[in-house]
């Protein structure tokens, strides 16, 4: 009986050890991304503002990386990589540096610039489509406020490739990119398309959805529900 009462002693302590430790990681990510959200007034110039900026949409794109599940083609296809692509004119240049050495899951984070998709599509009608292929590669494209006039196009040709789409232009989500920044009370904010994640493949866990200021289903808002649930529900 002694030996049962104790087995069972060390079964209980060791599921609580594993739920706080599941638990702080869940609130320290919490904690980091939301120390990441203030964009600080006190810069000399709109340039160091700017690089402020990207510095943090760069580092919550890291982030994102850790709560989405690819198709597994994706992740058999790219190996011992992650890629995250920039498209247009680079609004984060050096702020990109934060993204040096990082890793998700043991797998390199690789950061890949393209020219703006007009360049791109003149290169294809050329019979050069190697940059026009490479985009269909990357885990994240963050689509440049340059390509505005592009970005239902830009959209057409990765979504069917397990590619998360992100930026910061207007109507984003409306023209079916999946995270979209905002600013907010001098903060960065971002509100995810399920729609068009879903149609690329891509799982979103609960804890991602629940940093969104909001979750957009079928043009509607919705409640934040982990798509991996949703989809073993079905």
């Amino acid at each position: 009986m002694y030996q049962q009462s104790y087995a069972k002693m060390r079964r209980t302590r060791k599921r609580l050890s594993f739920l706080r430790a599941d638990c702080i990681g869940r609130i320290a990510l919490v904690f980091i991304l939301l120390c990441c959200f203030a964009v600080p007034n006190g810069y000399s110039s709109s340039q160091s503002a700017q690089y402020k900026e990207y510095e943090i949409k760069a580092a919550f794109m890291y982030n994102f990386l850790k709560f989405i599940d690819w198709p597994e083609g994706k992740t058999a296809k790219s190996g011992n990589q992650i890629i995250i692509g920039i498209i247009g004119d680079d609004p984060f240049g050096s702020a990109a540096d934060v993204l040096k050495d990082k890793k998700v899951e043991e797998r390199d984070v690789v950061v890949k610039r393209f020219e703006g998709f007009q360049q791109l599509k003149e290169q294809a009608d050329k019979g050069k489509k190697e940059q026009m292929e490479a985009l269909k590669t990357c885990h994240l494209l963050f689509i440049c406020p340059s390509e505005k006039k592009l970005l239902a196009e830009i959209i057409d040709v990765v979504k069917s490739d397990g590619v998360l789409t992100v930026g910061d232009i207007g109507e984003f989500i409306e023209a079916g990119g999946t995270i979209s920044f905002f600013m907010e009370d001098n903060k960065i904010r971002f509100n995810i398309n399920l729609t068009s994640a879903e149609k690329a493949g891509l799982k979103i866990r609960s804890q991602l959805l629940r940093l969104a200021k909001k979750v957009i289903k079928n043009g509607s808002e919705t409640q934040a529900v982990d798509s991996n649930t949703k989809q073993e529900a079905k």
